[in-house]
């Protein structure tokens, strides 16, 4: 808590600089700009000078009161103040102030990394990758479905007698049910336990899967409820890649096989290295704001904890959550982020100290580019951002 005392005669003399300010903008009623009188500009607007008054004497007693006291001080707030007239001004304000804490020894951490490994087997993925582009499908006739075919369906979805997407209209269309849609046979596909129903099933066949929903389920009218599906195997397909040949090859990236393995093994390579630089930052940060031991102070938390509820809801329903499921989830959302922005505000003060300390500076160029990635990223000119 900072208490000060403002001689009358510095309020006085903020009080008249603030008037002339003014004076040289005032438009009243029988005066040209700028010529109103003093005194009746400064009765005119009395309220809004004393106001600016306390605001400019805040500043000036809280610069004073940290460079006399060697102190840091990231925010005022809870002011109290006398009355702005002919004597003195008292004023009262509560101050954050940065932490005070020793930094551990940073020369040396000594931090296990796992690096990563780019392998023959992550490079033929890639290859595959590319060759889905090219993938063709043939009708499967001598045998019933399996796991890893395409099956071709008509189903119907029920939950309880009702049309599932009378039950959840927000639903995924695939999920409703519909006439000649494609299923990739895997475990995760549709719901688990659906693809697992089907198995066996011969062209043609009908069969009734019934499954019930996850409590993870996106939906939450659908948790834990048993859904029916009333499904007819129109048709099976086999999915078959091509095989990687030079003029392939040249085909999709302008390369020969080797060539093309040669440059995706590169690209793999870069991404594992900063993939571990990554985690290297990571781990040194946990270290740090593990060694160092000091309260953050909550309003700053609070305000961080705030912006990253908001970046959660955001991406939440950009995922198709609605505002039902979201205020259901409110408490978790605002544990989870507050517990962010504990770390990342106690990282915030640790980091600043070591680039204080160890003198580190961004460059013009480096400032730039930072201001030109926000632009882009905020959608807005660079020249506004700037400003």
């Amino acid at each position: 808590t900072l208490r000060a005392t403002v001689p009358a005669a510095a309020v006085k003399e903020t009080v008249g600089k603030l008037a002339a300010e003014y004076q040289k903008a005032a438009k009243l009623p029988g005066f040209r700009p700028g010529k109103a009188p003093l005194a009746v500009v400064a009765r005119k607007y009395k309220d809004a000078i004393a106001e600016e008054a306390v605001k400019e004497l805040l500043r000036e007693a809280v610069n004073r009161a940290a460079k006399d006291n060697n102190l840091n001080v990231l925010n005022a707030f809870n002011l109290k103040h006398g009355e702005v007239a002919d004597k003195d001004l008292d004023l009262t304000v509560q101050l954050t102030l940065e932490p005070d804490f020793e930094l551990p020894q940073l020369d040396t951490l000594d931090l296990e990394i796992a690096e990563e490994v780019v392998t023959d087997e992550h490079v033929a993925g890639h290859v595959n990758m590319l060759l889905e582009r090219m993938a063709e499908f043939t009708d499967v006739k001598d045998r019933p479905l399996r796991m890893g075919d395409f099956a071709v369906l008509d189903y119907d979805a029920t939950v309880e007698g009702r049309a599932l997407g009378e039950v959840c209209p927000e639903a995924p269309s695939t999920m409703k049910g519909g006439q000649g849609l494609w299923v990739i046979m895997d475990e995760q596909s549709l719901w688990p336990g659906f693809c697992a129903g089907l198995v066996g099933a011969a062209e043609g066949e009908e069969r009734v899967v019934e499954v019930t929903a996850p409590e993870e389920a996106g939906s939450e009218q659908l948790r834990g409820r048993k859904i029916r599906h009333a499904v007819r195997v129109k048709g099976i397909k086999a999915k078959k890649l091509p095989e990687l040949t030079d003029e392939l090859a040249r085909k999709i990236a302008g390369l020969g096989v080797d060539e093309l393995r040669s440059a995706l093994r590169g690209r793999l390579e870069a991404a594992a290295a900063e993939q571990t630089e990554r985690k290297k930052r990571a781990a040194a940060l946990e270290h740090l704001v593990g060694g160092c031991t000091f309260d953050v102070p909550a309003s700053m938390v609070m305000g961080e904890a705030r912006r990253a509820v908001k970046e959660i809801v955001e991406a939440e329903q950009m995922r198709g959550l609605s505002d039902e499921d979201l205020l259901s989830k409110k408490e978790e959302i605002f544990s989870h982020a507050r517990m962010g922005a504990q770390f990342r505000v106690k990282a915030d003060f640790i980091l600043t100290r070591v680039a204080r300390e160890r003198k580190l500076d961004a460059s013009r160029e480096e400032l730039a580019a930072h201001i030109a990635s926000l632009a882009r990223r905020l959608n807005m000119p660079m020249d506004k951002l700037v400003k």
